[in-house]
């Protein structure tokens, strides 16, 4: 497999379907909608739709991300800019460098595409070490408020604080 990225104890690949039942094990998910999840993000990258990037941390399998060339999903899909879908640090690789190695290399490919990069990341606390992690990358807010479901949150409108909550962040590379 060729590395994309070393960094110390890290190393960022493309994932295969080879490795699926073992990212499965590693994220404790070994449930056939996982793999099904994780077959169909490979059959995009095999269509050349996307990268999904395989992190390892001494040799273990660490987390993955995806990195979409033309994002059709989130605040700004469908709007030709490369999009990072499903940042995944599995819990005992937490404040390592994985999650940045793994943005790294979605980064650096990413600029194969265009000069921005967006993702849209949760509102709830459990995903505050991720909000603090994107802002001191230098990514921003889009400007359109929050998300729910993919679309804009108008004045007043009612939603629930869970994963659909979102606000979409934009960097430029």
């Amino acid at each position: 497999m060729d590395i994309l990225l070393r960094c110390g104890n890290i190393a960022v690949r493309r994932m295969n379907r080879g490795d699926i039942p073992f990212v499965c094990k590693a994220d404790g998910d070994e449930s056939e909608k996982n793999k099904v999840y994780l077959s169909n993000q490979l059959a995009n990258q095999e269509k050349q739709e996307c990268c999904a990037l395989l992190a390892l941390y001494e040799g273990e399998i660490a987390g993955y991300v995806f990195l979409y060339y033309r994002c059709k999903w989130g605040g700004l899909g469908n709007s030709n800019i490369p999009g990072i879908v499903d940042l995944i640090v599995f819990e005992k690789y937490r404040k390592k460098g994985v999650a940045t190695a793994l943005l790294d290399t979605a980064e650096r490919i990413a600029k194969e595409y265009g000069s921005k990069v967006y993702l849209d990341v949760c509102l709830g606390s459990k995903w505050g070490p991720a909000q603090r992690l994107y802002a001191k990358r230098g990514y921003i807010p889009d400007g359109k408020g929050v998300y729910y479901n993919g679309t804009v949150c108008e004045a007043n409108a009612a939603c629930r604080n869970d994963e659909e909550l979102t606000l979409c962040l934009i960097k430029e590379i």
